[in-house]
């Protein structure tokens, strides 16, 4: 059953459920045709995707899911939380789907979580959409001091600076820079994360932030594993969080990698250049199809 604050106009979509030892994994899955799945971060759901997965499940099969803790899903007291747990939860979910020659669409958070899969099947994953976001730790520089073994980027180091402001107020300062947000778009990420008056250190949220170091290190050694898959970056320019700096080592990273910077904004493109992003996904996987229809002809 949907929570009465949800706008079934503004996400309209049939809501499914996977069971996990976590909990209850909220996902949607809309459209029929090639696979598009994707996901979120910090503090984000499945929502952020609606405008994207309204225009794209015209021609794709678009999956969403919320990270247990988020959105929809289950937010159990009992549960770590941690990174490599979420990534776990999200392989169970492509186990159930059976899903294979995806596109991976991912943002901040999400991108480890994501590439946790690719690196373990990247025969399933044929190419790669990300948004601002980032997959290392902050373990070895020193800058951030004594708390740094628990900073597992730039949205962990402010998140972390935040752990005594309420959930609404954490809402209301990610969003600061970015596009108009109208209230009622706004309402449905703070409500989201459940009391919008309750710390942000009581929220899954920021459990997360702890003890995660070595998964991420663990992760960033196998990353060759994905560096050849085919991959779009759509890049906010104004980004408070995630540094240009952080984008040149993506860049650097992939063997085939294309890059649209949005100038203008922020870290929140799937809000402030929906449509935009839209098409370039869209026309990122045509182009890739057919780039796959002709080297098999070569052959």
């Amino acid at each position: 059953m949907k929570p009465d604050w949800l706008d079934t106009q503004e996400y309209p979509f049939t809501s499914h459920y996977l069971a996990l030892d976590a909990g209850n994994m909220h996902y949607i899955d809309e459209g029929e045709g090639p696979v598009i799945v994707m996901l979120h971060g910090t503090p984000s759901w499945s929502f952020l995707y609606r405008n994207l997965i309204k225009i794209l499940s015209r021609n794709y099969r678009c999956i969403a899911l919320d990270l247990i803790g988020y959105g929809l899903s289950d937010k159990p007291e009992d549960w770590n939380y941690k990174p490599r747990g979420h990534a776990a939860n999200f392989e169970a979910l492509m186990d159930h789907l059976q899903l294979k020659d995806i596109t991976l669409v991912v943002h901040d958070f999400g991108a480890p979580i994501g590439f946790a899969y690719a690196i373990h099947h990247p025969e399933n994953v044929k190419s790669i959409v990300m948004l601002n976001s980032w997959a290392w730790s902050l373990s070895k520089q020193q800058t951030f001091g004594k708390t740094s073994k628990y900073l597992v980027g730039p949205l962990g180091k402010f998140m972390h600076s935040k752990l005594n402001v309420s959930a609404k107020a954490l809402v209301n300062e990610l969003f600061v820079g970015e596009a108009e947000l109208p209230e009622t778009i706004r309402h449905h990420y703070v409500k989201a994360l459940g009391n919008p008056e309750d710390r942000v250190h009581k929220l899954p949220c920021a459990r997360e932030l702890v003890g995660i170091t070595k998964w991420y290190d663990e992760l960033w050694r196998e990353r060759k594993k994905i560096q050849n898959i085919p991959t779009l970056i759509l890049w906010g320019g104004r980004d408070k969080l995630i540094s240009q700096g952080d984008l040149q080592r993506w860049k650097a990273f992939f063997h085939e990698c294309y890059v649209i910077q949005f100038e203008e904004s922020g870290h929140f493109l799937q809000e402030e250049n929906a449509e935009e992003v839209t098409s370039y996904i869209s026309n990122f996987i045509k182009e890739e199809q057919l780039k796959r229809s002709v080297a098999q002809l070569e052959h």
